[in-house]
């Protein structure tokens, strides 16, 4: 692996023998605690924990490179472990794998003197050949002046050994991004997911994109309705271009008078930060379930959750064989290393 930077692996290990099975089902503790081990001084948010290469990747964006200026997508590895036996659950940072070793390059190829914020990934298999694996990063730059929305592809191969990485340049996605600021781009469709259940099952069609946006004065979250002729592996072809008209555009209506951002879509649940009125202070983490073709009224998390200062963007993560999801999100409250930091906590399960 190259050394120039480093990433959260996200890796949840059911390990247990069949006739010892005392705890079948798995729990994250519903507490908010600080990931203690993964955090700096400095300003630690913006992760991502997406479905990517048959595992988990988790990274996120901080200003500790550069003491405290710009931000790069940086990370460390991590490992979830619940014991089936002990019905305890663990948490930490000191899993030693190099199996996304090869990755490396799409997140190098990111990070410039620029800010990099909110990124985003996902992966899937050529057709049906398994030897071959796309993979995209999506995230925000503002080297333009302000965040645009760019993404870098990369392709793998496992039919050879060692395996071939092929890495593209980075590029914007030139149907998002205005001269205002757009971040945060989020897909959503029907059985579309995002999990950790190493079944390698179909992603299913992406049938909305989500971002937020300031376009219209302050930030909103808008959502891209796309033509039901586009599938997954065609949505960030290096080749493919969005037709003209072809897809509505609209912020959504659970948008309020003040700044709404973040979008995460998991199953049905969207998760996002909004500092709007009747919240606890500051930027607040809300829920929104998808239902009858529609984004229900958003429901604030509670004080559980919620705290005076700043919750930031927040991501879900879904296992079959756990009775509730995992929220891992970023606050600034006191108590931490310093600045944001990234903390989590279980909800109820809200994807399905």
């Amino acid at each position: 692996m190259k050394k120039a930077a480093l990433f959260l692996v996200l890796l949840l290990f059911l390990t247990s023998c069949p006739d010892s099975r005392k705890y079948r089902t798995g729990y994250f503790q519903e507490e908010v605690v600080n990931f203690s081990n993964v955090n700096s001084e400095y300003d630690d948010y913006n992760m991502d924990a997406p479905f990517i290469y048959n595992h988990t990747l988790f990274h996120f964006s901080s200003n500790r490179n550069s003491l405290g200026g710009n931000f790069d997508i940086v990370g460390a590895k991590m490992f979830i472990d619940w014991s089936k036996t002990e019905g305890t659950l663990s948490i930490g940072t000191d899993f030693d794998v190099d199996w996304f070793d090869f990755l490396l390059p799409l997140f190098d190829s990111a990070n410039t003197s620029c800010n990099e914020m909110g990124p985003y990934t996902l992966g899937y298999p050529e057709g049906n050949n398994y030897y071959i694996w796309k993979g995209f990063l999506l995230y925000a730059s503002d080297c333009g002046g302000d965040f645009d929305i760019r993404f870098i592809a990369c392709e793998r191969s496992d039919s050879s050994t060692p395996g071939v990485t092929k890495i593209k340049s980075s590029r914007e996605i030139n149907f998002f991004n205005t001269e205002a600021d757009e971040l945060y781009p989020s897909f959503y469709g029907s059985g579309y997911y995002n999990a950790n259940d190493y079944g390698g099952n179909d992603p299913g069609l992406i049938e909305r994109i989500l971002f937020c946006s300031d376009r219209n004065g302050s930030f909103d979250i808008f959502e891209i309705v796309l033509p039901d002729s586009i599938d997954m592996n065609r949505i960030l072809d290096a080749e493919f271009e969005i037709e003209p008209g072809s897809m509505s555009f609209s912020p959504l209506a659970l948008n309020s008078d003040g700044d709404d951002k973040c979008p995460y879509a998991n199953g049905k649940l969207l998760v996002f930060s909004s500092n709007r009125a009747g919240g606890y202070g500051g930027f607040d983490l809300y829920y929104s379930l998808f239902s009858d073709g529609s984004w229900t009224e958003p429901v604030n998390f509670g004080e559980k959750i919620n705290s005076s200062y700043d919750e930031y963007r927040p991501v879900t993560l879904y296992h079959p064989e756990f009775a509730n999801s995992l929220l891992i999100f970023s606050s600034n409250r006191p108590g931490g290393k310093g600045g944001f930091d990234l903390y989590h906590a279980g909800i109820a399960q809200m994807i399905w």
